[in-house]
């Protein structure tokens, strides 16, 4: 964990992540993923982001939310999904 902008985060491929807002910002666009396939886990779905984040230009994705949620049984019978549930992550994309 590292503090940047006054706010504590962490940094992956050149993007920096905060769950908290950081006054005076601009968002480019508000980002989301999600990951339904086994053997996923956190740093894929903030590798992901990043990589949105990258393409839109941003530096930072700030009000970072992450988790992981279960499919519902009409999901699983109706949709191709590799496992019960899924990881998700979101957050607003700016530039600093």
């Amino acid at each position: 964990m590292e503090e940047r902008y006054g706010v504590k985060g962490t940094i992956l491929d050149g993007i920096f992540f905060t769950e908290s807002s950081i006054q005076n910002t601009v968002t480019i666009k508000h980002i989301h993923v999600e990951i339904s396939r086994q053997n996923s886990n956190l740093n894929e779905v903030k590798k992901l982001l990043a990589n949105k984040a990258s393409s839109l230009g941003a530096t930072a994705i700030i009000n970072f939310r992450y988790g992981q949620k279960k499919h519902s049984w009409l999901q699983q019978a109706f949709t191709f999904k590799w496992d019960t549930e899924s990881w998700h992550g979101e957050g607003d994309a700016i530039k600093l």
